[in-house]
């Protein structure tokens, strides 16, 4: 699956990068207690330095990003979630995997199943015109300058409004692709980082899938 990212998006977002990661013949299970398990060591990290997380350059570059539209990064509110003394959301092992890599790295993600993408992806400002369903299920018309991921059928995922509801994992789902923004730039080693642990999270209770390369794609590539 190649990304090709639009040269419009060079005068809002210069530094931005977009990274993905296919996973095929994956176990998506409904529960495992061994991911359970780390689920709850990755939440007492985050208790314990729940500071750190939340005066963290990450969460500062994405906000910078989210408050152009009256937003917080949403990751901010899942951290100070959990670091209250609540839980990971219950989701199936795959999403799981993903959401934990997510918190612990504070990078948005998004999953898709990989077989429900048509064609390649394309990377764009939007331009306040566009429309899809996100994954709750809700028809959203995107705003002016955020920044979206579209198929050959329309939009799979934007920055604001997360991904859709189209190519969504679910239970049959055995084919994925894991999708990163960092509208603001980050370091390859930091991104291949972020993806590798989704794969040591994934191999926690399936060990015979196959993996992809880490694709980093920019605007100064």
């Amino acid at each position: 699956m190649e990304v090709s990212i639009s040269n419009d998006l060079s005068k809002y977002f210069p530094d931005l990068k977009v990274a993905t990661m296919e996973l095929r013949n994956l176990e998506n299970k409904k529960f495992d207690e061994s991911l359970e398990k780390k689920k709850r060591e990755i939440e007492s990290e985050i208790r314990d330095n729940a500071r750190d997380y939340l005066e963290s350059e990450t969460i500062k570059k994405y906000n910078q990003f989210f408050k152009k539209f009256g937003k917080n990064y949403p990751i901010e509110y899942q951290i100070k979630s959990i670091a209250s003394g609540k839980s990971f959301p219950s989701q199936y092992t795959v999403v799981a995997a993903m959401f934990m890599a997510e918190l612990k790295n504070m990078y948005l993600t998004a999953g898709h199943d990989l077989d429900l993408i048509k064609g390649g992806l394309d990377t764009k400002i939007t331009n306040g015109s566009e429309e899809y369903v996100n994954i709750s299920g809700k028809e959203m018309k995107l705003k002016p300058e955020d920044i979206a991921t579209e198929d050959e059928f329309g939009i799979i995922s934007s920055v604001l409004f997360g991904p859709d509801r189209r190519t969504m994992i679910t239970e049959n789902t055995r084919n994925c692709l894991f999708f990163a923004y960092y509208p603001y730039g980050e370091e390859d080693k930091k991104i291949r980082n972020h993806f590798e642990d989704i794969v040591a999270y994934i191999k926690i209770f399936d060990s015979s899938f196959e993996k992809s390369d880490i694709k980093i794609y920019g605007l100064k590539d």
